[in-house]
């Protein structure tokens, strides 16, 4: 009996641990301007002082792999938001270092064009060089060059877009077993990393054919990885028969954060008037209508949806797009401000207690495809970029209701 008792001592207490929120209460939670820019600068200084690249070298050596374009993507948009010269003077100087250039090329071709949020947000911060292509092949490079005066800063991601489409597979499915498929959307992630990038660029180019393309890739990825009856998304067709230790399907927190993040982005970019702009809204409102119902008592999205009782601890990524959704979906009347506010206000907290006194933000699951336990000490830079998604859209909600 005692060691029974002893046991279920050792458990209460390890769980008390693992749950027990980072540094809590260093930084506020109130819904204030200044609170929200004081924690994301605290986590954009120390992310800054801390990034994986050195790590990666083989991989990702400019900035240019998808979870730095993730960062710097939405690090852009934070900067444009708190007008921090500092912040743009950095990631400007990353992609003229860079020569504006995507991912090298990968399996997955998806990922290669995260990166061009960040150039795409620059331009539009300082659309000087009006004189776009809609295809690389109209240009000889040297004209380019000598028109210019320089390297055209948008030409490396049109050339990759234009190259993407138009060597794309047919295929038939997307069965994630099958390398060939690799090359389309054929995993949930992709949604975030391709679409929202052709999505914005159709707008700077005025060349349509991109967002067709997108709308096309994007609901032929939705029929086969949308589960109807769970409204949530199966990262990949491999997880179709998989199930958790309580018998539950295997829905993958970030990867559905993914989702409803890139969903976000793209009604940021599309035309008021597109025909499948309600469609899209549709998607986004089933979504989250599934997912605030497995929000945990602390505000967290954990790694495994569905079975929080073998994966317990919190997950800042998915919390983090998933919060980024929520205040994103108020701000602009896709989700009502009366039936979600708690779930954002209580996402948003659960976010500035996982931030370390240094800035650190942490419980982010380190790149994967799957449910795993974090601790609380796991930092990863798409983690930061949630945070200041979700930071961004909150400080609008603030400052849209101060002027009721």
């Amino acid at each position: 009996m005692t060691l029974k008792i002893s046991f279920k001592v050792f458990l209460g207490a390890l769980l008390l641990f693992i749950l027990q929120p980072v540094d809590a209460k260093v930084y506020s939670d109130d819904l204030k301007t200044i609170e929200i820019r004081k924690v994301v600068n605290k986590a954009i200084s120390w992310q800054r002082e801390n990034m994986p690249t050195k790590d990666r070298e083989i991989w990702n050596p400019q900035f240019t792999g998808w979870s730095d374009g993730v960062f710097f993507g939405a690090l852009a948009d934070w900067a444009e938001y708190d007008n921090s010269l500092k912040i743009r003077e950095w990631y400007e100087s990353i992609a003229e270092k860079n020569r504006w250039q995507v991912s090298s090329p990968t399996l997955n071709p998806a990922n290669d064009i995260a990166v061009s949020l960040m150039y795409g947000r620059i331009w539009l911060n300082n659309p000087q060089k009006k004189i776009l292509v809609n295809s690389v092949d109209d240009w000889e490079i040297e004209t380019v060059k000598k028109l210019f005066g320089g390297w055209i800063s948008l030409i490396p991601t049109i050339e990759r877009l234009d190259y993407q489409m138009k060597y794309y597979p047919e295929t038939s499915d997307l069965s994630f077993k099958n390398p060939e498929n690799h090359q389309r959307w054929s995993w949930c992630d992709a949604l975030y990393m391709a679409a929202p990038t052709y999505a914005l660029f159709a707008n700077i180019t005025g060349n349509d054919d991109y967002r067709e393309f997108m709308n096309r890739e994007f609901w032929f990825t939705t029929e086969m990885l949308y589960d109807t009856q769970e409204h949530l998304f199966f990262r990949d067709t491999r997880f179709f028969t998989m199930k958790e230790a309580n018998g539950a399907k295997v829905f993958w927190g970030r990867g559905n954060g993914w989702v409803v993040a890139a969903i976000a982005r793209i009604l940021q970019y599309l035309p008021a008037d597109y025909p499948d702009r309600p469609r899209y809204e549709k998607l986004f409102s089933e979504l989250m209508a599934r997912l605030v119902t497995l929000q945990d008592s602390k505000g967290y999205w954990h790694t495994s949806l569905l079975d929080t009782v073998k994966y317990v601890s919190p997950e800042t990524s998915a919390t983090g797009f998933i919060s980024y959704a929520l205040w994103w979906g108020i701000n602009n009347g896709v989700l009502s401000e009366k039936d979600y506010l708690p779930y954002a206000k209580k996402s948003w907290s659960a976010m500035v207690s996982a931030v370390h006194k240094n800035g650190k933000l942490g419980y982010v699951q380190p790149i994967g495809d799957a449910p795993e336990n974090i601790s609380k000490d796991k930092n990863e830079v798409y983690g930061t970029a949630a945070l200041m998604m979700a930071g961004l859209e909150a400080a609008k909600y603030v400052s849209k209701s101060t002027q009721k």
